[in-house]
């Protein structure tokens, strides 16, 4: 055994005897616990050094042209990384980190050698004297512990390599220029690598437009169902088309969001109304970009754009399970329905989702016979939807503030209730927000109507008349009382 591999394995035994359980940990006041971190912190880094070191010569060993003769596919892997994976447990991206790291330190070796002394402080003007390429400055600042591994390939990445040796200079003062600013302000990995990529597309117009390209090629849209039987939707998109998707969505969420408060009285009435939203952000998020997606597929102008069947799905429920989500209060058995006749989701869901014609309704009786299979009349038409955004002004809920273009109609008669040849009027229906939408569905509530007055049914609590928000109603409401 080589002295070496003796001298690592003896102070691995040293440094796991004196290593703190967790009790100790609990018992130490708080300057000491900063400090066990900061000495931890320290001893990691050393380790992480001397592992890359490792890596790097394993990959080295399992160099493509050796063949079946490499450490790594001797050892039944393909390459070096898989190796190191392998030894230490790590993802495959954080053993390529350790080959990248490793051979970082070796150019600064090469550079300025070990001399066994601690490094000393940042110096700037040490780095911009080193001998050799551009990469050296970073190199030997990973090794000084003046930049950490990640902050280093966030660098290294964000810059690129560049495309001539003519620019070799340019990229070495970019990157001690980097170094510097990462110092002043303190900057992270995800911040030195956002500068680094903005330094590259100034050096380099060519190579930033063939960047902006590729990030435009790379966008996709990928969907997946999870075992929980939810829909994971993974969006990539170019910086020009993510602006202008979040632009609209941030502004809808300000100041949940961090954004401007507090202007004019309308913003101090939506900021308020976000502030009592019981949602998270992403929920938000996720209710908002429907909103604005089912808005934009209703909207007049879109009409033919899907030809002349509009997107639909089916959903499949039986009269039993429509009584149960009727029925139910809250925390009761709401009963299921089904999308496209196989997944399952609850029947309330199914009744809001019916009520905006997001999909077409299939009723079937407890034997199986279908009663009612997609009745066109049941939802609004465009000519009663604007009728009802004259009338209504919005959102009819007590407090909310949404606009019509941001609402569904709701049915007053619940699918399944009435006669089936019975049409839609826009008597039958109110706007409401897609929140106070689900709200109704899935808490037991209900709306009735009396002549043109509304009203909110909540369980154990006595109707509440839904006024109009519409200021067009308002003076109608006056003339008429003056006309009597």
């Amino acid at each position: 055994m080589s002295s070496v591999l003796e001298a690592v394995r003896g102070a691995t035994r040293v440094v796991a005897s004196a290593l703190p359980c967790a009790e100790q940990i609990a018992q130490l006041r708080d300057p000491d616990v900063i400090a066990l971190m900061a000495e931890l912190g320290a001893l990691a880094r050393k380790v992480a050094a001397t592992s890359s070191l490792a890596a790097t010569d394993i990959d080295r060993r399992s160099a493509r042209e050796l063949g079946a003769a490499g450490l790594a596919q001797s050892n039944g892997l393909r390459n070096g990384p898989e190796f190191v994976q392998k030894l230490t447990g790590s993802s495959i991206a954080e053993a390529r980190k350790l080959v990248h790291t490793g051979g970082l330190l070796e150019t600064a070796e090469s550079v300025v050698p070990v001399t066994g002394s601690e490094p000393g402080p940042r110096d700037l003007a040490a780095l911009e004297a080193l001998p050799g390429g551009w990469e050296a400055p970073i190199a030997v600042a990973v090794r000084n512990e003046w930049l950490s591994v990640d902050q280093s390939e966030a660098l290294r990445s964000g810059l690129g390599s560049p495309r001539s040796a003519g620019l070799a200079d340019d990229w070495r003062h970019a990157a001690l220029a980097l170094i510097d600013a990462a110092w002043a302000s303190e900057w992270t990995a995800e911040d030195l690598g956002r500068a680094a990529g903005r330094v590259r597309a100034s050096l380099d117009a060519k190579a930033a437009d063939a960047d902006a390209s590729a990030r435009f090629e790379a966008r996709s849209l990928k969907r997946r169902q999870l075992r929980s039987g939810n829909w994971k939707w993974d969006l990539e998109l170019d910086p020009e088309t993510d602006a202008a998707l979040w632009g609209p969505l941030s502004r809808r969420l300000s100041p949940r969001l961090g954004g401007p408060r507090f202007r004019t009285e309308e913003e101090i009435a939506r900021a308020a109304e976000l502030d009592q939203d019981p949602r998270t952000n992403e929920q938000l998020l996720v209710d908002e970009f429907t909103g604005i997606f089912a808005a934009g597929v209703a909207a007049e102008a879109a009409a033919g754009a899907f030809g002349k069947a509009e997107p639909h799905v089916s959903i499949v429920v039986t009269t039993d399970e429509l009584r149960k989500a009727k029925d139910a209060t809250p925390g009761d058995a709401a009963g299921v329905a089904w999308v496209g006749g196989g997944q399952p989701v609850s029947a309330r869901a199914a009744l809001r989702s019916i009520c905006t014609g997001t999909f077409t309704p299939a009723l079937f009786d407890e034997s199986g016979a279908a009663i009612d299979v997609g009745r066109d009349q049941r939802l609004f038409t465009a000519k009663q939807r604007r009728a009802m955004a004259v009338r209504d002004g919005g959102c009819r809920w007590p407090g909310c503030t949404r606009p019509p273009g941001e609402c569904e109609a709701h049915h007053d008669n619940p699918w399944g209730e009435s006669p089936l040849n019975r049409k839609t009027e826009t008597k039958d229906g109110i706007l409401l927000c897609k929140f106070h939408h689900l709200t109704v569905h899935n808490h037991g509530a209900r709306i009735s109507r009396q002549g043109s007055v509304y009203f909110l049914h909540w369980p154990g609590r006595p109707p509440v008349p839904l006024s109009s928000k519409s200021g067009v109603m308002a003076q109608l409401d006056v003339a008429t009382r003056q006309g009597a």
